[in-house]
């Protein structure tokens, strides 16, 4: 994961599905646990994708538990590959016959209320708070509350950072802060821009999310793939 930046790697024993690690998975694994093969973490995947399934469907599923990839086997349940959103999202912008709704301004596809975390957070505090709203990125903001980069659960695991080093953290010793792990400068756009840019900078940079601000650099929105998939689908 740390190589490569995927975020789920599918487990395979003779050509047939196992489970999934995910980002989270990972970061989550305890002191106490740290021996472990990759079957003792695995996660059974909430979206399970067949190639003959209908897009239409099977995005409803993975929207409707939040998952942005799904796992593609055949019927004998042999692995063929990962659909994301991000293919999906790839195929659509690729098309000479766009949706509309990639030309409608991004306010009207953004969460307004954003949850970020402020540069000289405690990483350890970061990592609590994706456990608790499991989102994979937060931007981070300045004493200004500008917006001055973002920070994700690839960049705990490009440092190093998982709970075995996160949990006995406690007073004086807190650990490394925000700061040392975001990655800088933001992605950001205006919420004036057409959600077309917002997709095709999430296929040509890898991101999932992309942060919205305001003409002094004030978060005022976010637009992720999930947000991206609703609109070129209608389902917004």
């Amino acid at each position: 994961m740390r190589d490569t930046g995927v975020r789920i790697i599918p487990i395979v024993e003779s050509r047939s599905l196992k489970g999934i690690i995910s980002r989270l998975g990972v970061l989550s694994i305890t002191s106490s646990r740290s021996n472990l093969r990759a079957i003792d973490i695995a996660e059974e995947p909430l979206v399970v994708v067949n190639p003959q399934d209908e897009l239409n469907s099977v995005v409803d599923r993975m929207l409707r538990v939040d998952e942005w990839y799904a796992p593609v086997v055949n019927e004998r349940n042999e692995y063929l590959g990962v659909l994301g959103l991000e293919h999906i999202i790839s195929y659509f912008i690729s098309k000479e016959d766009k949706p509309k709704a990639l030309f409608n301004p991004v306010e009207q596809y953004m969460t307004r209320e954003v949850e970020f975390v402020k540069i000289d957070d405690h990483v350890s505090r970061l990592w609590k708070k994706m456990l608790k709203y499991r989102y994979a990125g937060y931007p981070v903001l300045d004493d200004k509350d500008r917006v001055i980069g973002v920070v994700t659960q690839y960049d705990l695991l490009r440092y190093g950072f998982t709970r075995i080093d996160l949990e006995s953290e406690s007073p004086p010793r807190k650990g490394p802060r925000v700061r040392e792990i975001m990655s800088t400068p933001p992605i950001t756009v205006k919420p004036k821009d057409q959600l077309l840019k917002v997709a095709e900078t999430m296929i040509t940079r890898g991101i999932g999310r992309v942060v919205v601000v305001d003409d002094i650099g004030h978060l005022v929105g976010i637009v992720d793939r999930e947000d991206v998939v609703k609109a070129i689908m209608g389902k917004t």
